[in-house]
């Protein structure tokens, strides 16, 4: 049995995880999702890392902007999925091309204007019907600062290879360049939606 903690990216909350969740649970495995307090401003990486803790016994899997966060996590293992990776230049390198559309509040915190956006720029892969559950329930990111943390051969970033918000090959590119183990899986930037058996059974093969 392996415990998993899995740490969202931007706009979303654990919820977002509750199908992977079940398929880990299925197999035997403990799981807790974390919500980060994405739409408090003046909060740090450090902020985000401190509300998760120290997890020396698990699998801390962190997605997209929430692999900030995993970096500085104490973990058996850190999984960097469809990562932003704490690299050097990050925000200005990492982004797919075509990527954006949110726009932001009086407080600097970016979210989606409408369902139409979203789902055309957030969840492409996904089904309309997913793409408006997942839009009711996301939350307003406030401005995080990125950070440069080293990776390492215990580190694995799985890189998705249709990602259409952080580029493939630039996941591949960083993860490898900085010494993690990169993995690829053939989804979009949300497998949690798209394909949670496949990305739990990876996970699995991870732990």
């Amino acid at each position: 049995m392996a415990r998993f903690v899995l740490v969202h990216g931007a706009w979303h909350g654990g919820w977002c995880f509750a199908g992977v969740a079940a398929a880990l649970e299925a197999r035997g495995h403990e799981v807790e999702a974390v919500d980060l307090p994405c739409d408090r401003p003046g909060l740090t990486v450090q902020d985000y890392a401190a509300t998760v803790g120290p997890r020396p016994r698990s699998v801390v899997v962190g997605h997209s902007l929430g692999a900030l966060s995993v970096a500085l996590v104490d973990a058996q293992t850190r999984v960097y999925l469809a990562p932003v990776l704490p690299v050097e230049n990050a925000y200005d390198e990492c982004f797919a091309q075509g990527f954006g559309g949110y726009v932001r509040d009086e407080l600097g915190r970016s979210y989606w204007p409408d369902a139409d956006t979203c789902a055309a720029k957030m969840y492409p892969d996904c089904t309309r019907e997913r793409s408006d559950w997942a839009f009711a329930r996301l939350r307003r990111q406030a401005p995080l600062d990125a950070i440069v943390a080293p990776l390492g051969p215990g580190d694995v970033v799985i890189a998705t290879c249709r990602d259409t918000a952080v580029d493939f090959e630039w996941q591949v590119r960083a993860g490898r360049a900085h010494g993690a183990r990169v993995v690829e899986l053939d989804t979009g930037h949300s497998p949690f939606f798209t394909h949670p058996q496949e990305l739990a059974g990876l996970l699995v093969r991870l732990a």
